[in-house]
C-alpha cells in the first residue's frame, strides 16, 4: 500500500516562512525605492492628489445617492398616504350615493382619476430618479476627463 497521501500539503508548505513573505510584502509597498527607480520623473504627490479626488468624487456621489433615495423614499410615503385619504373619501362618497347608476359613473370617474393620479406619480419617481442619475453621471463624466488629462500629464512628465 502507498503512503503518499495526495492531499498531504505539508511538503509544499515546508519552505514557506512568513517572515520572508513579509519582508517582500514591504519591499513591493515600499514607495521610497520606487519613487527612486523613476529618478524623480514621477510625480507621486500628483497621483496622490488625483486619488483623493477620486476618492472626493466617490463620497460625493454616494452622498447625492444617499439623500436622491431618502427624498425618493419620503415622497414615496407621501404619495401612499394620499392615495389610501383618496381611498377613504372614495369609499365613503359611494356608500352614500344613492342609485345604482350614481355608483357606477362615481366608480368610473374614481377610476379615471386614480389612474391619472397613479401616472403623474410614476412620472414624478421616474425624473427624479433621472435626475439623480444625470447629476451623478456629470460627476463621474468630468472626473474621467480630468483624470485623463492627469494621466497625460504624468506620462509626458515620465518620457
Amino acid at each position: 500500500m502507498s503512503t503518499n497521501n495526495p492531499f498531504d500539503f505539508s511538503k509544499m508548505f515546508e519552505q514557506f516562512d512568513p517572515s520572508k513573505v513579509t519582508e517582500q510584502m514591504q519591499s513591493a509597498f515600499n514607495v521610497d525605492a520606487f519613487k527612486d527607480s523613476f529618478n524623480g520623473k514621477f510625480d507621486f504627490d500628483a497621483l496622490k492628489a488625483s486619488q483623493e479626488k477620486n476618492l472626493a468624487l466617490l463620497m460625493s456621489t454616494n452622498q447625492t445617492f444617499a439623500d436622491s433615495s431618502k427624498a425618493l423614499l419620503e415622497r414615496q410615503a407621501e404619495m401612499l398616504k394620499s392615495a389610501m385619504t383618496e381611498a377613504t373619501e372614495a369609499a365613503q362618497s359611494l356608500a352614500s350615493s344613492g342609485s345604482p347608476e350614481d355608483v357606477a359613473s362615481k366608480q368610473g370617474e374614481l377610476i379615471k382619476q386614480a389612474y391619472e393620479k397613479a401616472l403623474a406619480n410614476s412620472t414624478e419617481i421616474s425624473e427624479m430618479a433621472q435626475k439623480t442619475q444625470t447629476e451623478i453621471s456629470e460627476k463621474v463624466s468630468k472626473r474621467i476627463e480630468e483624470s485623463m488629462e492627469e494621466f497625460k500629464t504624468t506620462l509626458s512628465n515620465i518620457a
